[in-house]
């Protein structure tokens, strides 16, 4: 990331150049250009990267002090192996990123809704897939946890499930750190979340993310939605719970649940009926701190200032990309800039969350919105909830993020603690 020197000395250049500017009639082009050299000689241009020429468009170069973080072109080709690869993650934040250019919707094609695909989808409501549920949650917990694991878990479903319903029927596993123990976890979840011909496929990835959840000692998490199953059942599967971070983990998840309840089609990125990844995870965070704090868990404001600090942050390292660009194209977003893109589905999706509650109301997002869409798709539900188009909260939500923090951060809204 840049230096909070160069930082520093690029705005002060920057306010400099645009008074002279103003004054003596020079061309404001000229004087960008000028800033330009600054910024790379300040940046340490030149030390590796992707950029070949003045004018390439989405390149990148290590910044000056990429080397201090074990960052550099010595790592750019390494071999990328599970434990090199997680060592080095962390260096995307040690370049200068050109601005990304944005491939903006247009250029997304999907197909129509099959009529067997309409069926399934109504075979789910038959069966009460986007309903609440009056079966309550069930539980494995790995044989080497204790029972304070299972209520630290439980604490973060139940509060979900207090304000959004009881969806499933519903699953959740419990992961500790040993491994010699997850093959009863494996099975189990593989039984519940698969039919039988699927099982060694269940094995082979996600029995693997379980195993490694526990060689890892992981405390990550990861929800399943089986709507093909012959029974369709949710799941959700949490590593080595630590307090009440895992509480708002949970719930989180359970955020996961309910929205995917009511995503009727398997093959929603196929229709375009997928829900926004900044919608989906931004607003499973959001509501998790909100409710966490009202237990008392955690500070909802604290964490919403660092993940707009966090937010801030980002659209100066890479200039000119936004939620609708992960939205458009995660992958090329990701292909970019590594692990920038879950600072903006999370980070910047909570904030867009909290733009949009404060322009209409909690329940508004979490308890209309995701129950229309089927019928009037995301785009109808989202206007519906929030009187304006998807595409226009885009604008309105850009320019929301350039004011200033204070005036961002007043539109949180106040949680009420039990």
């Amino acid at each position: 990331m840049i230096s909070k020197t160069a930082k520093i000395v690029l705005g002060i250049l920057g306010a400099l150049a645009l008074l002279i500017a103003i004054v003596v009639g020079w061309s404001w082009d000229s004087i960008q250009e000028e800033i330009q050299e600054e910024f790379e000689e300040l940046s340490g241009s030149g030390h590796g990267g992707n950029c070949e020429s003045d004018d390439q468009e989405m390149c990148w170069q290590w910044n000056s002090d990429a080397a201090r973080y074990g960052c550099g072109p010595e790592i750019e080709n390494q071999p990328e192996s599970t434990s090199e690869r997680l060592e080095v993650e962390h260096c995307w934040e040690h370049k200068i990123y050109r601005p990304y250019v944005s491939v903006g919707p247009n250029t997304l094609s999907f197909e129509s809704v099959e009529l067997v695909e309409r069926n399934r989808a109504q075979d789910l409501i038959n069966l009460g897939w986007n309903s609440p549920q009056d079966t309550p949650a069930t539980y494995f917990l790995t044989s080497d946890l204790s029972s304070d694991s299972l209520e630290v878990v439980k604490k973060g479903i139940q509060t979900a499930e207090e304000y959004l319903g009881s969806y499933g029927p519903m699953r959740v596993y419990i992961i500790g750190s040993d491994t010699s123990v997850t093959d009863a976890a494996i099975e189990d979840y593989c039984s519940w979340s698969y039919n039988n011909d699927e099982m060694n496929m269940c094995r082979d990835d996600q029995g693997v993310a379980i195993y490694e959840m526990a060689y890892y000692q992981g405390s990550n998490a990861f929800a399943q939605h089986s709507r093909g199953r012959s029974e369709p059942t949710q799941a959700f599967v949490i590593g080595n719970p630590l307090g009440a971070d895992s509480s708002k983990i949970a719930a989180h998840e359970y955020v996961h649940i309910y929205t995917q309840a009511h995503q009727l089609h398997g093959r929603a990125d196929v229709y375009g009926m997928e829900w926004p990844i900044w919608i989906e995870e931004g607003s499973a965070e959001f509501l998790a701190l909100y409710l966490a704090d009202q237990k008392g868990w955690l500070s909802f404001e604290d964490r919403m200032e660092e993940a707009l600090s966090s937010s801030r942050d980002l659209r100066d390292l890479v200039p000119n990309l936004t939620i609708q660009d992960i939205a458009d194209d995660r992958g090329r977003v990701r292909e970019y800039c590594g692990l920038c893109f879950g600072h903006l589905q999370y980070e910047t999706g909570q904030w867009a969350t909290a733009w949009l509650v404060h322009q209409s109301s909690l329940d508004n997002f979490f308890l209309e919105f995701f129950p229309n869409a089927y019928e009037l798709g995301i785009d109808g539900a989202f206007e519906e909830a929030f009187d304006l188009s998807i595409e226009e909260f885009y604008i309105e939500f850009e320019k929301f993020m350039e004011l200033p923090f204070d005036q961002q951060m007043a539109i949180l809204p106040i949680t009420s603690r039990t």
